[in-house]
């Protein structure tokens, strides 16, 4: 098997990175310039026809425990019958690390760009900002969940109906050292086409 540990740091620093559980993510949380440089990463992901479909709504300090009660309130909505202790466990998932980032795209629907074109993009965006939070030294996790297809979620973050919750960014500094994943072996993952 080939070297899988470039000297290129900047490709040393993408085959390092790994998903941190919310619960090894203390503070600090990613500052505002950490934030600003990673939304700025973000930004660089391919975008066909320039529709810059990233949203980014940053959930942090005492937001946090009103967004677990938006969480808790969804879940009642769409599964009338939860028992009040998963809706209580619902409503601090956030509270688990110092930031959560809901990641969304803004879609354009009837649009020569396809949609899936945009949701790729916006995807995309979600991944460089998990890579720029780890080249920061931060940890990071991406996480759904039933509530990303709540009309009232999207609404309460600035989408719209018709726009896409990606997922919740869990991030913040990992407790401690991060331990290395075992990955596959990218030659079953690639072929030359003849």
């Amino acid at each position: 098997m080939p070297d899988h540990n470039p000297p290129n740091t900047a490709l040393a620093m993408l085959l390092g990175r790994a998903s941190i559980s919310p619960s090894q993510l203390r503070p600090p949380a990613p500052d505002a310039a950490a934030l600003e440089l990673s939304v700025a990463a973000a930004l660089r992901a391919p975008d066909h026809g320039g529709l810059r479909p990233w949203r980014f709504r940053m959930i942090a300090g005492e937001a946090r425990a009103r967004w677990g009660h938006m969480l808790a309130d969804s879940l009642a909505r769409r599964i009338p019958e939860t028992p009040p202790e998963r809706l209580e466990l619902e409503a601090r998932k956030p509270l688990r690390a110092p930031l959560v980032i809901a990641a969304g795209a803004a879609l354009r629907h009837n649009h020569r760009i396809p949609v899936w074109e945009q949701e790729a993009t916006a995807a995309a965006g979600v991944m460089n900002v998990m890579n720029a939070l780890h080249a920061q030294g931060y940890g990071a996790i991406w996480l759904s969940s039933g509530a990303l297809e709540d009309p009232v979620v999207k609404r309460a973050l600035g989408l719209g109906e018709a726009d896409l919750l990606l997922g919740w960014i869990y991030a913040g500094t990992p407790a401690g050292p991060v331990a290395p994943v075992p990955r596959p072996d990218p030659s079953a993952f690639w072929s030359a086409w003849e």
